[in-house]
C-alpha cells in the first residue's frame, strides 16, 4: 500500500510575544522577523474590543486579545496579560517534555508584569 499523506515536517520555532497596546509596533516588528514556519501565540492586553487592530502573524501563530474591562470593572493594567501568559506557559512550557519557547514580554510599565517577569526569570534560571 502506498501512502499519499504528506511527510510530517518538524515544527518551526515556538514563540510567545506578549504585551499591551503600547507594544504593538514592537510586536509587529518581531512578527515580521519571524520564520514563516514559526508557531506560537501573540497575547495583547487592551482595555476593550474597541482597541483591537489587525496584526499580521505567520500562519502557525495565533493572535489573542485580552480585555481589562469586564462587567465587574476594569482590571489593573497588566493583570489579565500576566494571567494569560501564565496559563499558556502552564500548557506549553512547564509540563514534562516541554518544548523550547522563545519569549518576548512587553508591558513593562505595569507592576504585575514586572513582578511576573522577575518570577519567570527565576523560574527559567532554576530549570537550567
Amino acid at each position: 500500500m502506498v501512502s499519499r499523506m504528506r511527510p510530517r515536517r518538524e515544527p518551526g520555532p515556538a514563540m510567545l510575544f506578549a504585551g499591551d497596546s503600547g507594544d504593538l509596533a514592537a510586536i509587529r516588528s518581531r512578527l515580521a522577523d519571524c520564520a514563516p514556519d514559526a508557531t506560537g501565540l501573540v497575547i495583547i492586553e487592551v482595555l476593550n474590543a474597541m482597541q483591537i487592530v489587525p496584526v499580521d502573524a505567520p500562519r502557525g501563530m495565533g493572535v489573542h486579545w485580552v480585555f481589562r474591562e469586564s462587567r465587574s470593572g476594569i482590571a489593573p493594567r497588566g493583570s489579565r496579560l500576566v494571567a494569560a501568559v501564565d496559563a499558556w506557559l502552564d500548557e506549553w512550557m512547564r509540563p514534562e517534555g516541554a518544548v523550547a519557547v522563545s519569549i518576548w514580554l512587553g508591558a513593562r510599565a505595569s507592576e504585575p508584569v514586572v513582578d511576573f517577569a522577575a518570577r519567570l526569570d527565576r523560574e527559567l534560571a532554576a530549570s537550567r
